[in-house]
């Protein structure tokens, strides 16, 4: 597997803390063939919940708690959810990867820095004994969260209400995001916009038709309209998945959880993301998400993507 440092000199190099604005373009390194390479070979990985595991030891020894754990469904890394005695309620997430160390900086450090935002809830990352957000232990790394309470709007009615919430969540989750510098933006994640135009590679995998002629149309349309200008929108650090499954309702406000894909992309990117989740009835307008789009006028990413974009 290609290092991020590989990728890093095959590609080039963003400053992880280079100053945000409307004329910020692409990390060119997200775009080239090593960073895609090192991207897809996680696809190959075995999820981090088969190894043994050292939760609890690891609760008790970094961060002085003793509690209940129960592993949760989690992709790569091993996530666990934890209830203390005091009622507090926790989620750890490790790994033994070497790889992982930049992922969970990159979260702990998004996340701690979103503190104090308003318009939207978020988890807090809960440092250990010695005051460090990412632990580094006896081969195991990780960082732990609160975890947050409600249901995922995946499993709420979405009304005209909930969807004008959820847009104004995000618009505030995305203002916010554009004052925090976490390290390790630049580390290979497929989902990167970077790497849309080769993931045709993997059209084999598709179901097989209508649905893999609509991924490829929309591919292709992608790389011949939508491609060309990427790199004169706005950048920044954003969520880069606000699906369904990590936006959530909670009685503080609508919430957001799970930022591992997280990285330097398109400000518009969330929006987009989110919206693409809600196109579902081809009788409403845009299919669905007009409600979640009409809370955005008032923020920055709609006006500023027509703009750059020059669309009527």
């Amino acid at each position: 597997m290609l290092s991020a440092i590989q990728v890093r000199a095959a590609g080039g190099r963003r400053h992880a803390a280079a100053p945000v604005g409307p004329d910020q373009v692409t990390d060119p390194a997200a775009s080239s063939e090593a960073y895609f390479r090192a991207a897809s070979a996680t696809l190959a990985l075995r999820a981090g919940s088969s190894e043994p595991d050292m939760s609890a030891a690891l609760l008790e020894r970094l961060y002085g708690v003793t509690g209940s754990v129960a592993t949760l469904s989690s992709e790569i890394e091993r996530t666990v959810a934890v209830d203390l005695p005091d009622g507090r309620r926790m989620i750890l997430k490790t790994s033994t990867r070497s790889e992982a160390v930049d992922s969970f900086r990159f979260q702990a450090a998004a996340i701690a820095g979103l503190r104090g935002a308003a318009g939207f809830v978020a988890p807090e990352v809960i440092p250990t004994s010695s005051g460090a957000l990412v632990f580094e232990h006896e081969g195991v790394c990780g960082y732990l969260q609160t975890r947050l309470e409600g249901i995922a709007v995946h499993q709420a009615q979405l009304t005209p209400d909930l969807l004008f919430r959820t847009g104004s969540a995000l618009a505030r989750l995305d203002l916010a995001l554009d004052r925090v510098s976490p390290p390790a933006t630049d580390r290979p994640i497929l989902w990167h916009i970077g790497c849309w135009p080769r993931l045709m590679e993997f059209a084999q995998y598709l179901p097989s038709a209508p649905v893999a002629e609509q991924v490829g149309v929309a591919m292709a349309e992608y790389v011949e309209f939508v491609e060309p200008h990427i790199s004169n929108v706005a950048w920044q650090v954003t969520h880069n998945d606000p699906s369904p499954f990590n936006m959530m309702v909670t009685g503080q406000g609508m919430g957001f959880i799970d930022f591992g894909d997280g990285c330097w992309s398109p400000r518009i990117q969330d929006l987009a993301i989110a919206a693409s989740h809600i196109v579902k009835d081809p009788t409403l307008p845009l299919g669905g998400p007009n409600n979640l789009l009409q809370a955005m006028p008032l923020s920055f990413h709609f006006r500023r993507w027509k703009r750059d974009c020059s669309w009527d």
